[in-house]
């Protein structure tokens, strides 16, 4: 039941080069019927099987969620770093890029049209708790006669349930030239360089880049970033990372400054978040 997924280069992070959204690929596995659904599941070790690379779409819904460590997903206007018990529902034909950190297991649950609940027309954050992970990894690597495997997959179907505590949703600009500037913001949260030094790395006036922020994305450029260093915080403090850590490589000199920020953004402090989030101990594969 292990199907192709699009991944990067294990140790490939962050892409250096601009994603592609003007014509993506289509590719990936679609589930076989009589079966609802089947998960890829990625851990570092070369694929089996060929990958596509890539901005592509699939003609199967998509369920995205790290079951260790955390991973990065891209939509058209859309970053959202994931970590254990998140997870990012795509329906069928939505462009889309994703890449692991080292040392991550990444899955990728792909679900057949005719069992996709009628409401799940757009993106959208879901739970996927531990007990959940663990009949997906269990469907996955265990053989077992099909009526069984289908009513196991419609038991899961039907645990799927909205995230309380989602990602946080960091929108990127439309225009190719700004969205290379925003990805090597987003490649480098803890940066202190201003926007003027990001605009003349790329040739841009700030008038460009503040316009196209507006336009684009709704938000000052130095809001903007508070959001994407806050996306880099709640996957650090999800991992484990002492808070100062976390203040320092997303960018903050003081602990205090960064707490006042992350609190700006999610409505709560680090230390609340991480009461909130609940997410699962990490665990190998």
């Amino acid at each position: 039941m292990l199907a192709t997924v699009p991944v990067r280069e294990r140790g490939e992070t962050r892409p250096a080069v601009a994603l592609r959204w003007a014509e993506p690929s289509a590719g990936g596995a679609e589930v076989t019927a009589p079966y609802l659904l089947t998960t890829a599941v990625f851990d570092g070790s070369p694929p089996a099987v060929p990958v596509v690379p890539g901005v592509h779409t699939h003609s199967d819904g998509l369920l995205v969620w790290p079951h260790h460590g955390s991973l990065t997903l891209h939509t058209r206007d859309t970053v959202r770093r994931l970590v254990p018990g998140q997870g990012i529902w795509l329906p069928p034909g939505t462009p889309h890029d994703s890449w692991s950190d080292p040392g991550s297991v990444s899955c990728y649950t792909y679900v057949t049209s005719a069992a996709i609940p009628p409401h799940w027309t757009a993106q959208r954050p879901l739970r996927v708790r531990r007990a959940l992970q663990e009949m997906l990894l269990h469907l996955d690597a265990t053989p077992m006669p099909d009526d069984l495997r289908l009513r196991t997959q419609r038991v899961v179907i039907e645990l799927l349930e909205e995230d309380p505590c989602p990602a946080i949703d960091v929108p990127v600009p439309a225009d190719a030239r700004i969205r290379a500037l925003a990805d090597d913001v987003m490649r480098d949260p803890e940066s202190e360089l201003s926007l003027e030094a990001w605009a003349a790395r790329h040739a841009l006036s700030v008038r460009t880049v503040n316009r196209a922020f507006g336009r684009d994305v709704g938000m000052s450029f130095a809001r903007w970033r508070s959001l994407v260093r806050m996306s880099e915080a709640t996957t650090l403090l999800a991992q484990g990372r002492p808070v100062n850590l976390v203040a320092h490589r997303c960018g903050y000199s003081t602990t205090s400054a960064f707490s006042a920020a992350f609190r700006r953004v999610t409505g709560v402090s680090p230390t609340g978040y991480l009461r909130e989030q609940t997410v699962p101990a990490q665990s190998g594969h």
